[in-house]
């Protein structure tokens, strides 16, 4: 059967921009396989209501379901070894160093994005899921949305959290060495949710076309034919 990915959607089905699902999306453009894309909102669980999870990604292929988007890497390596580019992680002591990765960016660099999209992400969101994405990541932050997106703090964030991508693509053209894979996936998640939900750079208002980090960016965003660039970007849609 052809692998189908469940995945959260905007305000337009063409606005696809969790950075979870994008892990999911690069790991199957990475093994070479095409899925069937399955959109869903915040608000209605119905379509992964055959599994377990309440949250996407979702996968389900030939050899079952894979929840979250780091058992999806480790499920497509498992049942396609070969295909594509080859294996996502490897061997034990290579995901027992992903596992920083995943912490660093999930912990780390994801409040730092947040804050620099939020109310862009906000209006990105279908309308029927407003409400309960305010009122429930303002109970997190402990603020309104208002005060919470700051621009400034964001960059303030991110620019001590990119210290050491900086330094390790200083060396390196990818995070995982001379070729994309996992390691790339997890952190680029962050760069195209922003991307898509803001014209608002990370980096600052100019970016250096020198910096390491914005060089991996463009390459990221050049991978399997451009499928990044290609995706469209929330300003591009009318409201």
């Amino acid at each position: 059967m052809t692998p189908v990915l469940h995945e959260l959607r905007g305000r337009d089905d063409r606005l696809r921009f969790s950075p979870f699902c994008w892990r999911a999306r690069l790991a199957l453009a990475h093994k070479g396989l095409a899925a069937e894309l399955v959109p869903m909102l915040f608000t209605d669980k119905s379509p992964i209501d055959f599994c377990d999870s309440t949250t996407v990604p979702v996968l389900k292929d030939a050899h079952g379901v894979a929840m979250d988007s780091y058992d999806i890497f480790k499920h497509l390596d498992a049942h396609y070894p070969d295909s594509g580019d080859g294996l996502l992680i490897g061997d034990a002591h290579a995901e027992a160093r992903l596992n920083f990765v995943k912490v660093y960016t999930e912990q780390v660099m994801a409040v730092g994005f947040f804050r620099l999209v939020a109310l862009d992400l906000l209006a990105a969101i279908h309308p029927d899921d407003r409400e309960y994405f305010r009122t429930s990541r303002e109970a997190r932050f402990g603020m309104p949305f208002e005060e919470f997106n700051n621009v400034e703090a964001a960059r303030g964030i991110l620019d001590s959290a990119f210290k050491p991508l900086r330094g390790l693509l200083a060396n390196q053209p990818f995070m995982d060495g001379d070729a994309p894979a996992a390691a790339d996936y997890l952190v680029f998640g962050f760069f195209i949710w922003a991307h898509i939900v803001s014209d608002t750079s990370p980096f600052g208002e100019t970016e250096d076309a020198g910096d390491p980090l914005v060089q991996w960016r463009e390459r990221m965003m050049d991978l399997f034919d451009g499928m990044a660039r290609k995706a469209p970007r929330a300003s591009e849609i009318p409201q």
